[in-house]
């Protein structure tokens, strides 16, 4: 069974790790999950609790496998965006409460999976119970994209990656997969595991997971009517490169030039939002991420003004509508 899976090497011995496997010290924690998994909050739900985690990690071609607790209730958030990865977190003891979106979450039980792209979406949170006990997988986004158009011969559209979803159970074939994989990480040299026998398993993997998030997202992979145009990337870049000085649709439409309604189209197609929507969306994320690194002396609005926000009082609304608080906690953080 998955849950009696530890992460050993071909002879049955755990495998070395470059830091504590055992550790009570909040830092330390840290340190080892900031470049496992990325930068993200933890917080202990409770009042003077001290984790009591175990920590394991190797190296699949380029993913990285982990088994992983806290030993005591926790909830995390502010996952970060710039690392590029996609997290698969998979439950073989107690259970996690995940969120879907600002109002619904997802309570996944042994063995089940919950995926999330965190390279595509800022507002990504869990909860886990005390007895939770996780074999997670960390997947650069590039790998699973670059798998897509390898076997469907065109990129996957961008809502696919924008969904949070689970899959898996007790009787899945995905479990047993899990399953296969640990016992080649047992079984296999680790020379072996970075190299042709990591990637042969990191395809079978990576293949069964586009398959389940495809179907979730309700797309047919094998049909190309879902590549996304040029033109929606240019106006994205657009958008990243110039989003401080708040450009126009108009402004978009004439620099990449197209016409209005075509890049209204466009978005409202391949990305299921207007180009003002989507522009908005980005700023929020922008000034999320100014807000948590800006030094002390800095205010809420010097930071909003400064990533082109215009009517403070929109901005204040549409902050706390989307992550639940006010700017102003974010910047005390």
């Amino acid at each position: 069974m998955l849950q009696d899976t530890l992460i050993q090497d071909c002879r049955g011995k755990s495998i070395p790790q470059t830091h504590k496997s055992i550790s009570m010290d909040w830092d330390e924690i840290k340190i080892w999950s900031d470049q496992v998994y990325m930068p993200y909050c933890a917080q202990p739900i409770g009042k003077g609790l001290l984790p009591n985690s175990s920590m394991h990690s190797v190296s699949v071609a380029d993913m990285i496998v982990t088994r992983f607790k806290y030993g005591i209730p926790v909830y995390l958030d502010k996952w970060n965006q710039d690392k590029g990865h996609i997290i698969l977190l998979t439950t073989i003891e107690g259970h996690g409460k995940h969120a879907i979106d600002s109002k619904s979450w997802q309570t996944t039980h042994v063995g089940e999976s919950f995926i999330v792209d965190c390279s595509r979406t800022d507002d990504y949170a869990v909860h886990f119970d005390p007895q939770h006990l996780q074999l997670n997988l960390t997947i650069p986004h590039e790998v699973l994209a670059r798998l897509v158009v390898a076997n469907y011969g065109h990129e996957a559209p961008f809502h696919m990656w924008q969904l949070k979803t689970f899959f898996g159970g007790q009787d899945s074939s995905w479990l047993s997969l899990l399953t296969y994989l640990s016992r080649s990480i047992a079984e296999i040299p680790l020379s072996q595991l970075k190299n042709k026998a990591g990637e042969h398993l990191q395809q079978m993997i990576g293949l069964h997971i586009i398959n389940e998030w495809s179907i979730r997202a309700n797309i047919d992979l094998n049909h190309s009517t879902c590549i996304t145009p040029k033109y929606i990337e240019r106006a994205e870049q657009y958008m990243r490169e110039n989003l401080r000085s708040s450009p126009t649709v108009e402004d978009i439409s004439k620099a990449i030039g197209i016409s209005i309604r075509s890049l209204s189209n466009g978005f409202k197609k391949y990305r299921q939002s207007s180009p003002a929507k989507f522009m908005r969306d980005m700023r929020l994320s922008l000034v999320r991420e100014e807000l948590l690194k800006a030094p002390s002396e800095q205010t809420v609005t010097e930071i909003a003004l400064a990533c082109g926000y215009l009517n403070l009082g929109d901005f204040a609304r549409n902050y706390y509508k989307r992550y639940k608080e006010l700017p102003s906690q974010t910047l005390k953080k």
